[in-house]
């Protein structure tokens, strides 16, 4: 009969080990392509943090490294942008998703989190322990980035944490997550400095494909890419998925034109 003390202590070496087991490996990720379908050059820029289709309109969140922290609305047909919420510089905005008739809005340092009518009037508050970079949803709960190589995932309703994954492929981890789609079982993610965008599951972590979209640049206008290349900041970034059409809408911070497209494997 082992004593109460041993007891316990094979449990907590035991719990230790469990811990410790690696986990699957991840098979090698498919190569993706982006077909470009068509594109739109929007009425004012900004610094796009966040992208989501909702009820036929494309909803946007912007930082204020230029301009101002704002919540958006862009007319995808003429490209028409319209502020419906300024937050001036009180804070950096960042990811946006929609659930329901509920915007959520991701803040970078301040730890700030904004639930949202469809208006942008600010409803509800809370706090994110983490910084906010990308946020997308499930059917069941909210999925969020902070820049690092894991999503966490949060309650709908009142943004509680109930766990994380680590994204990696068969090379190591995968950091610089930033803004996130979900389609399908898969996370959409784009990796912050980079012209790649990643398609993950939400379940083991893995990268299941990786797509290049450099290609974008032959069709940027000599302006806008000049203006690209002249400022770090000014990368990819916005994957918007309209269920209506069943196309993607892709852009990048302070980028002029909105392109839309499909990933075929």
């Amino acid at each position: 009969m082992r004593s109460p003390l041993l007891a316990l202590l094979l449990s907590v070496l035991s719990a230790g080990c469990a811990q410790a087991q690696p986990q699957a490996a991840c098979p090698a990720p498919r190569p993706m392509r982006f077909e470009l379908t068509g594109e739109v050059r929007r009425s004012a820029p900004a610094f796009t943090q966040g992208l989501e289709f909702h009820g036929g309109a494309l909803y946007e969140s912007s930082g204020n490294v230029v301009g101002t922290s704002r919540i958006q609305r862009i007319d995808l047909a003429t490209g028409k942008v319209t502020t419906l919420q300024d937050g001036g510089n009180a804070y950096f905005g960042e990811g946006l998703t929609v659930v329901g008739d509920r915007i959520w809005q991701l803040t970078y340092k301040e730890g700030r989190v904004f639930q949202r009518d469809l208006s942008g009037r600010a409803l509800r508050e809370f706090r994110n322990p983490r910084d906010g970079w990308g946020i997308t949803h499930d059917t069941a709960r909210l999925i969020v980035s902070d820049g690092s190589d894991r999503l966490f995932f949060h309650r709908s309703s009142d943004f509680a944490n109930t766990g994380s994954v680590q994204v990696r492929h068969p090379e190591g981890s995968v950091f610089g997550l930033n803004e996130l789609e979900y389609l399908n079982g898969a996370v959409f993610a784009n990796i912050f400095t980079t012209w790649q965008i990643v398609k993950v599951s939400p379940q083991s972590g893995c990268v299941l494909a990786v797509a290049d979209l450099s290609g974008l640049r032959a069709r940027m206008a000599a302006d806008e890419l000049a203006r690209i290349d002249g400022e770090s900041n000014f990368v990819l970034n916005g994957i918007a998925h309209n269920p209506a059409t069943g196309l993607f809408t892709l852009t990048g911070k302070y980028w002029n034109t909105l392109f839309t497209g499909r990933f075929i494997e």
